[in-house]
């Protein structure tokens, strides 16, 4: 979002939160200098930066403004370009190159799961000083399917209160990811919607990914969002489709945009009708470029295919952003 709607939105939603947590977040909608606009009426769309891991901090702004992304979602986790024990240092430096190069950092990735987590303050307050709202939390909740689910969910509130706390003093934005994977909470969006919904959304929201609400929930994705749209923050974008595997079972792959079975047209289409302004930023989950867990650090395949490869997902999604 703009910051000025990113304010607007925080104030709208003052009146549900505790007056001493208000105050806190009246100071964080101040001006918050540097942050790049995007163009009225048009969508920023950046690519997520653990798939350049594989070179420099100042190749890899280079390479995403080759290939025409507007922004870069900076993994400021361990192993990534911006260590967080390291964050009040690297992170600026981080965002005044990105920015001096034309491109927004509007959303950053953390390993953020609640208050307590490790840097969690550190990272916020830098963030903010930065003008950076939006943060992608890591380590995702988890189902232990040994005992009752919907008291497991009940248990996160109190780790989200406190979190939504954090987040009003330094005017952030948590963006949980939908995540599908086995035991994980989020991919169905229903689970991690009934931790999350009454919480302000202006402080506690979804990192809405279309890939993994598209593999859990195929057609009928759109009724979940349509529940949870107060709280979509940030969007994620992967395209994914169901294969047979050799042993006979199915599974969901990633793979380029337009080539599996997420409708992006009804998508966009959605969010448009709901105001949606946030960050966008696309995974490349295909043609192994994720490689580990935080990104790939040997580029496999020559440096011009790999911009290819890139630019193909995002000339797909600049259709519906602009």
């Amino acid at each position: 979002m703009t910051d000025a709607i990113s304010r607007r939105r925080m104030l709208q939603h003052l009146a549900a939160v505790p007056p001493v947590l208000a105050g806190s977040i009246r100071a964080a909608a101040g001006p918050q200098g540097g942050a790049t606009a995007p163009t009225p009426g048009r969508l920023q769309v950046g690519i997520v930066s653990r798939h350049l891991q594989w070179t420099s901090l100042e190749d890899a702004i280079a390479l995403a403004a080759e290939a025409g992304f507007d922004a870069i979602e900076w993994n400021v986790r361990a192993g990534g370009h911006v260590p967080p024990d390291r964050v009040e240092r690297e992170l600026p430096r981080a965002v005044e190159l990105t920015r001096r190069a034309g491109l927004a950092v509007s959303m950053i990735t953390t390993a953020i799961q609640d208050a307590q987590s490790p840097y969690a303050e550190a990272i916020l307050r830098t963030a903010h000083g930065l003008g950076i709202r939006y943060y992608r939390g890591g380590e995702y909740f988890r189902y232990d399917y040994t005992r009752d689910l919907v008291a497991q969910l009940e248990a996160l509130k109190p780790r989200v209160a406190g979190l939504a706390a954090l987040n009003g003093k330094y005017g952030a934005t948590w963006a949980y990811h939908t995540h599908s994977a086995p035991g994980m909470i989020g991919g169905s969006v229903w689970d991690i919607w009934s931790v999350l919904k009454d919480f302000d959304p202006a402080l506690i929201g979804l990192n809405y990914d279309t890939g993994h609400t598209t593999a859990r929930g195929g057609v009928g994705w759109i009724d979940a969002a349509r529940a949870a749209h107060r709280h979509i923050a940030c969007l994620a974008i992967k395209d994914v489709k169901w294969e047979r595997r050799a042993d006979g079972r199915w599974a969901s792959e990633f793979c380029p945009v337009g080539e599996g079975m997420v409708d992006f047209t009804a998508v966009f289409a959605y969010l448009k009708s709901i105001g949606f302004a946030g960050p966008v930023n696309i995974h490349y989950e295909h043609h192994g470029l994720l490689g580990t867990d935080l990104g790939t650090w040997k580029l496999d395949l020559p440096r011009r295919e790999f911009i290819d490869i890139v630019k193909h997902d995002l000339e797909r999604i600049r259709i519906h952003t602009s």
